[in-house]
């Protein structure tokens, strides 16, 4: 693995842009048009509740690759200075670990894994 030289909170700050505008597009492409239904799938995916059952579903498949669960154990690990609206301080951290993971791959250009992980993010998140 490169040495990642961004934090994990830089990298989920990344990540979450990626997977809001991911799954944005996603909903879109499969025939929301009413902005309130949009707006209730996408907190759906979107929220730390959400990504938290997704980041265990991916691990209970064993989906991720050494490094990849590295990074995860780093945003798992973050020091997170503010609170979570609606999730536990754990549920949190597993959303950060995932949105951690997004930015690593963008960040540090593994697009094709990347694409691959949203692609299994979204099917899960289809399913929430």
């Amino acid at each position: 693995m490169e040495i990642v030289t961004q934090n994990a909170t830089s990298l989920a700050w990344m990540g979450d842009a990626l997977m809001t505008l991911a799954v944005r597009e996603h909903l879109l492409e499969k025939g929301y048009q009413k902005a309130d239904l949009l707006q209730k799938k996408s907190a759906k995916i979107c929220s730390a509740k959400g990504q938290a059952v997704i980041l265990d579903a991916l691990i209970k498949e064993s989906f991720f690759n050494e490094d990849e669960l590295s990074i995860l154990h780093r945003g798992r690990n973050a020091t997170i200075h503010s609170k979570a609206k609606n999730a536990t301080g754990k549920i949190y951290l597993q959303a950060t670990a995932l949105e951690a993971l997004l930015g690593y791959l963008y960040l540090y250009d593994h697009r094709d894994r990347l694409a691959v992980c949203m692609k299994n993010i979204l099917e899960k998140g289809d399913q929430l």
